[in-house]
Parts: structure tokens; C-alpha cells; sequence
């Protein structure tokens, strides 16, 4: 299978089959099909979809990718669509944020990793609703019970005992045809194990809640040890969620990186990622001070709503939250939508936070009585995410510091 690497928010000439390009049009149009999930922000594809696909001369395609990273399976073809700010450092914000993935079924294959392990739950119960659609296994099972009658193969030794104690019982072991099989259980302990992690929402969740009523209850004793690429005929269909369930018992995630495990089609909205990542940097960075997205305002008679991705406070001060690399200059219509919530909000202090590769001075511009500061998250070679978070909240927390003694202090002269 061919592997193609790209970035996201870029456009690309590609070679794809009418078949792949089918797919991948397809694909576009349901990872993008729930707009809560994407929210307001602008996939750079248009029609509703994810990606946007123009047939060029000669058979070759235009491929447009919004803000957009993860990994998509088509006939003979995966893609992976890297983010722009470098993988690392994309992670380090992913695992901050709340962000959650689209998921489809379209098979991949990536190199296991300890990351990204919601994902793996997100395919686990894709695959268990297409099992349950389908019905899940009865089979025959050996078991024993003390019952009031004979049933089965009677345990003469036991049973004696019973008796000579004037118990009419009979301990019996026979064949059961039922749905709690091995394999059913350990799909329910996968799932029980699931529903604790820490990295899925209450959604989820209840996803799983509703598989585990579906499953027979886990038992304490020691799980099979389960052969996936031999199953029994009748459990051919089974094999999928049970991949999805070991790496869950495992701990075991994805990466980026094609490998050889079994995976699925996925998608984060990269901008939406980030926003929340950054959001939560700055919140644990920077407490006593509030750090909360705002919940919008409306500049009357006109009804213009303004809606800062941050809110600093109290007082508010007014912050938005850019996912481009940016360079020395100012981007004047950043700076004017930074301007714009200051003003709605009546902050004397705007932030805007982006990324930079190098250079990560901090600068800062007055518009009128409002001062604007750039908060910069370094991604370039050489600074890991760690020391770039460091950088930044020390940046941030001067910035606040200031601003509250500029405040304070035009209080006192009022």
C-alpha cells in the first residue's frame, strides 16, 4: 500500500485514481458532516467537506486540506496529513486540549504508540455498533453448576457429599449455548477499561455504557489469550474490535507513522485543538487569573456579535489565539480583530497568541489607548514542546502582571 505524506492548510498536486479520489471526495463530505464538531471554523474546502478536489490535465489531481490533521484510507492509498506546527508539538497541545477526532471505519495501518489513545476507544466502539448491527456470537460453553436436578455430565464425588450432608443437589457440568463466550467477555473488559480512561468525554462514555449492557459482565478471572488471525469462522467478524480491544487492555495508541497496526480513518480539527490547548496552558499558567472562552457579546443596534477565543480576568482583558506561524511583522487584520475585541470588551490590554520558528520576542503595539501584545510559541528545530510552553506562559505571566499594574494604576489616579 502507498503512503502519501502532506501538510494540512495547503494546496497539492497529487496522482489518485478515479477510485481514490471517489473515496477520498467521499470520506471529505462525512468527517465533515457534523459542523458543531468543526464549529465556525474555516476548513479551507468549502461544500462541506474536508478536503476539496480539482481533476487537473494530464489525470494528475489539485488537492486543497483545510486545518486538518490525521490520517485517511483509501483503495491502495493512505494519507497522512501532518500539522504545520511540527508533530511534537501538536501533541503536546492535543493531550492539553479536549479536542476529539472524526472517526471512520476506512482501514490504515500505523506504528503503535503510547499517544492517541482515544482514538483507538473512538474505532473500538465504531466496531462494536457494526457488531451489535450484526448480532453478537451464542455458542456453546462448558460450565458447571450445584442445581436442583441433574443436567449434563453429574459429578459423583461432589454430589455424594451433597447428599450424604442432606442436600438433594447435584453438581453438573454441561455445555450452555449463550453469548457469555470468551471473546464476548473480553470485548466487555475492553470496554469496562475504556469507559475509566481519561482522555474521552461523557459521550463516549455513555457509548460505552450502552456496549457494556450489550456484553456479558467481565469476570475476575484471568483473560485468554486470544489468537485474532485465527478466529473461528463464526467469529470472523469479530476481528477488527478485538484488535481495538487488546491495544485498549494494553494502553496502546497510534502515531502518525505508518506501521502494522490496524487502524481506522481520523481527523482532528487542528485550529479548534489548538484554540483549547492554549486555552488550558494559559489557565493553569497563569491561576489566580481566569482564563475562560468567552461566551460572545453583541456591539448594538446592530447585533455584530464578537466572540475573543480568550478572556482574561477579572477585569477582562480580551486575548485570540491565531494557528499560523507567524513572522516579525503584524498581520493587520489580526491586529484588527484584536483591536475589535478589546474595544466590545472595553480591555485596555488585546493578546495575540500564534507560533513562530524563531525569534520568539514578545512584541507589542499601542492602537489608541489600546496596547496589543504577541504572545509567541516557538516550533522551530531545536525547542521541544516542554521548554516552548515554558517560554510562553513566562511571557504571558509578565505580560498579565503588567497590565494588572497599569490598571491598578490608572485606578488610583481616577
Amino acid at each position: 500500500m502507498r503512503t502519501l505524506q502532506i501538510s494540512e492548510a495547503r494546496a497539492t498536486t497529487q496522482s489518485f485514481t478515479d477510485e481514490q479520489a471517489a473515496a477520498l471526495a467521499h470520506l471529505g463530505v462525512v468527517l465533515a458532516s457534523e459542523r458543531r464538531w468543526w464549529g465556525a471554523a474555516d476548513l479551507g474546502s468549502g461544500g462541506g467537506s474536508v478536503f476539496r478536489l480539482t481533476k487537473l490535465y494530464g489525470g494528475s489531481w489539485r488537492l486543497d486540506v483545510g486545518n486538518v490533521v490525521g490520517v485517511v484510507g483509501l483503495p491502495d492509498l493512505t494519507l497522512i496529513i501532518e500539522p504545520k506546527i511540527g508533530m511534537d508539538h501538536f501533541r503536546h497541545l492535543l493531550a492539553r486540549s479536549n479536542g476529539l477526532p472524526r472517526v471512520d471505519s476506512s482501514p490504515t495501518s500505523l506504528e503503535a504508540a503510547p499517544d492517541l489513545q482515544r482514538l483507538v476507544i473512538e474505532w473500538f466502539v465504531s466496531e462494536l455498533d457494526a457488531l451489535f448491527r450484526r448480532g453478537i456470537v451464542r455458542d456453546y460453553v462448558s460450565t458447571s453448576e450445584r442445581l436442583p436436578y441433574v443436567r449434563g455430565h453429574v459429578n459423583l464425588a461432589s454430589t455424594s457429599r451433597q447428599w450424604l450432608q442432606g442436600k438433594v443437589v447435584a453438581d453438573c457440568e454441561f455445555e450452555d449455548f449463550t453469548e457469555d463466550t470468551p471473546l464476548n467477555r473480553y470485548l466487555a473488559t475492553a470496554a469496562l477499561q475504556a469507559r475509566r480512561s481519561p482522555w474521552i468525554n461523557d459521550r463516549m462514555r455513555a457509548r460505552l455504557a450502552y456496549a457494556a449492557r450489550e456484553l456479558p459482565a467481565p469476570r475476575p478471572e484471568p483473560l485468554p489469550d486470544v489468537d485474532v488471525e485465527n478466529l473461528p469462522a463464526r467469529y470472523r467478524h469479530y476481528q477488527r474490535p478485538v484488535k481495538y480491544a487488546i491495544d485498549i487492555l494494553s494502553g496502546v495508541g497510534r502515531s502518525l507513522e505508518t506501521g502494522d497496526q490496524a487502524s481506522g480513518t481520523f481527523l482532528f480539527n487542528s485550529a479548534a485543538v489548538v484554540e483549547d490547548g492554549i486555552r488550558i496552558v494559559l489557565a493553569d499558567g497563569l491561576r489566580p487569573l481566569r482564563v475562560v472562552k468567552t461566551g460572545g457579546r453583541y456591539l448594538l443596534p446592530a447585533f455584530v456579535s464578537v466572540n475573543p477565543d480568550l478572556e482574561f480576568g477579572p477585569p477582562p482583558f480580551t486575548g485570540d489565539v491565531k494557528y499560523k506561524i507567524g513572522d516579525r511583522s503584524w498581520n493587520r487584520q489580526d491586529l484588527a480583530q484584536a483591536v475589535l475585541f478589546a474595544a466590545a470588551y472595553k480591555s485596555p490590554h488585546a493578546i495575540i497568541t500564534d507560533f513562530v520558528e524563531r525569534d520568539p520576542s514578545h512584541r507589542e503595539l499601542n492602537v489608541g489607548d489600546i496596547k496589543v501584545s504577541r504572545l509567541r510559541w516557538v516550533v522551530g528545530k531545536g525547542t521541544g514542546p516542554e521548554e516552548s510552553e515554558r517560554l510562553f506562559v513566562d511571557a504571558a505571566q509578565d505580560r498579565m502582571t503588567a497590565a494588572l499594574t497599569e490598571l491598578s494604576g490608572s485606578a488610583q489616579l481616577a
